[in-house]
């Protein structure tokens, strides 16, 4: 197949774009076959204003021969309805399916939706790349881990892909022209994996090993963003910012050299119990204005169920120092998980309002693909929505009235707290 024409889609919350097609993107272009006999186009939509139908009829107008999608649980349902309509209207098109609402389940997405022609599992960009060398003949499906498909009435799995090693193997979707930086909605990520199991959480289990970035690409995408005079704020989205001291101080230096017009860092995400004052002095010289941390719940059956990492003392005495220094802090916690109940999801909140943080922000549990929650949700006594978002009906601990009750209670509390301040 010559000419291939790809286009990598997804519906996305607001005005925020995928920092993962420009990954897979940037990857391929890197195979000079590829580069030269293939047109990839990164279409975002948003979820708030493009309809299914608006969709279908702009990728009508293309007739691309393959359509990537990037599965989260917030667009899932969108996605799975836009595919039928798609193999209606153009039934030539191969859909693909790849990231976590769809990675962990590749069978069950498989066996109910017969319009999915291909889920890439994992880490996707050699996957992606491997699968668009089989469209273009060079490559034998059989051959390409990380994929699942179906084939004369069967869903195969092939083996699972091992994880890149050296991240700088990807090009930078920033450095190579294929993302242009823009205001308040550019993302960099500098390391992959997480060293924390939270059993809510599918990010350290899908990446359970650190792999980073260098530090020369790190400062060349952060200095191209901050030099961009259209570019007012921007995100590190690392899922934890304060990793360790030494990459705390390599990345606070570089943020704080190339922060020449004043530019604004997102809230990061934090660990509040490795706050000291010295972490703190690097923050504000990297002007780095809010955070946000945990702790999710403070009971500690809670914290056991669902392997959080919460010491009490040392998160308070973070939060101190982080206000003491003029920094903003929200706190997080989540209603419905194993282990908590009414009374004790009050402890939680009678703790954090202790502290005094700018913001406390409630959310609901999400019991998603691949993670412990999930695959354990018989041990827990969770029931959960099998549609996505997967917000939890019932726990063991915490009946459906008292989820109920605990979330009207939260909306009243988050919007009163925040008009305290």
């Amino acid at each position: 197949m010559q000419n291939l024409n790809i286009v990598l889609s997804t519906f996305n919350v607001g005005n925020n774009f995928s920092l993962a097609f420009g990954y897979l993107k940037a990857y391929a272009m890197k195979n000079e076959k590829i580069k030269n006999s293939s047109n990839i186009l990164i279409s975002d939509f948003s979820k708030e204003s493009n309809d299914i139908v608006q969709v279908l009829y702009y990728f009508n107008n293309l007739k691309p021969d393959v359509i990537g999608f990037s599965c989260y649980c917030w667009n899932l349902s969108d996605i799975l309805e836009l595919s039928k309509l798609v193999k209606k209207v153009l039934p030539e098109t191969f859909i693909v399916l790849g990231g976590p609402e769809v990675s962990p389940v590749a069978d069950e997405i498989l066996s109910g939706n017969k319009d999915i022609d291909f889920i890439v599992r994992g880490e996707g960009e050699v996957t992606f790349v491997e699968l668009i060398r089989y469209f273009l003949q060079e490559e034998k499906i059989e051959n390409i881990t990380g994929l699942s498909f179906h084939k004369n009435g069967e869903i195969i799995h092939n083996e699972d892909r091992e994880l890149i090693e050296n991240l700088d193997e990807i090009p930078s979707p920033y450095l190579t022209g294929i993302l242009t930086p823009r205001d308040n909605v550019s993302y960099i990520a500098t390391y992959r994996g997480c060293p924390y199991k939270c059993a809510y959480c599918f990010e350290g289990k899908n990446y359970p090993k650190l792999r980073f970035f260098s530090e020369e690409r790190t400062d060349a995408e952060i200095k191209l963003i901050m030099n961009d005079e259209n570019v007012k704020s921007f995100s590190i989205i690392d899922p934890v910012f304060n990793l360790n001291k030494l990459k705390t101080e390599k990345l606070t230096k570089i943020l704080s050299e190339r922060n020449i017009g004043n530019t604004k860092l997102h809230t990061i995400e934090i660990i509040t119990e490795h706050i000291d004052q010295e972490t703190v002095t690097l923050f504000k010289k990297a002007n780095i204005e809010s955070v946000e941390t945990g702790p999710q719940t403070v009971n500690e059956d809670t914290l056991k169920n669902v392997s959080r990492y919460f010491e009490k003392e040392k998160f308070g005495a973070g939060i101190k120092i982080l206000q003491k220094n003029g920094i903003n802090v929200i706190c997080d916690l989540i209603i419905g998980l194993p282990g908590d109940n009414f009374i004790k999801f009050l402890n939680s909140i009678k703790y954090i309002y202790s502290l005094r943080p700018n913001r406390v922000v409630f959310s609901t549990l999400h019991v998603l693909p691949g993670t412990q929650l999930f695959n354990e949700s018989d041990r827990f006594g969770l029931e959960f929505d099998e549609k996505p978002p997967h917000y939890v009906i019932s726990a063991k601990t915490f009946s459906f009235a008292d989820i109920r009750k605990a979330e009207i209670m939260s909306k009243s509390l988050e919007k009163e707290y925040s008009l305290s301040f």
